[in-house]
C-alpha cells in the first residue's frame, strides 16, 4: 500500500506541475497591447515633372525637360512644358503600346515603342505649340509647349 500511495503522490505532483506550466505559458499569450503611435504615412510615388536646367552655353544656356507618354493611360505627364529655345525635351514611353510626340505644323514626329525614349532639340521660335500623340489624339492625348 505504501507503494501505491507513493506512486499516486508522484503522479499528483507531476499533474500539478504540468497544470502550473500550462497556466504560465497561456497567461503570456492573452496579453494584448495597443499602440498610440500612428503607422508611418506612405511615401508619395515620384511623379513625373519638368526638369529645367540652365547651363552655360551660347544663347543663354540649355534647358531640359522630361515628359512621360502613356503614364496611366492615354496621357502625357506633365502635359504643359516651358522650355528655352535650343533646349532638349526627353520623351519616354512608359506605357504598354506605341505613342508619338508630334507637333504637326513643325515637322516634329517621333514614334516611341514601349520603353523607348526620344530626345527632341527645340529649335522652334518662341511661342506656344500644341503637341499630340497622333495615335491617341482623339482620346485627349495632347499637351502644350511654350518656347521662350
Amino acid at each position: 500500500m505504501k507503494r501505491r500511495l507513493r506512486y499516486g503522490g508522484s503522479l499528483m505532483v507531476l499533474m500539478v506541475s504540468l497544470t502550473l506550466a500550462a497556466a504560465a505559458c497561456s497567461s503570456g499569450s492573452t496579453t494584448s497591447s495597443t499602440s498610440t503611435t500612428p503607422p508611418p504615412s506612405p511615401s508619395p510615388s515620384p511623379s513625373p515633372t519638368v526638369t529645367q536646367t540652365q547651363g552655360g552655353g551660347s544663347g543663354g544656356g540649355a534647358t531640359t525637360a522630361s515628359i512621360q507618354a502613356g503614364a496611366g493611360g492615354f496621357v502625357f505627364s506633365p502635359n504643359t512644358v516651358t522650355i528655352a529655345q535650343g533646349g532638349i525635351i526627353t520623351v519616354k514611353n512608359v506605357g504598354t503600346i506605341p505613342h508619338t510626340f508630334t507637333i504637326q505644323t513643325n515637322g516634329i514626329n517621333d514614334v516611341m515603342n514601349p520603353g523607348q525614349s526620344a530626345k527632341i532639340t527645340v529649335s522652334l521660335a518662341p511661342g506656344t505649340y500644341t503637341w499630340v500623340c497622333t495615335f491617341h489624339q482623339s482620346s485627349g492625348m495632347t499637351g502644350t509647349l511654350t518656347v521662350t
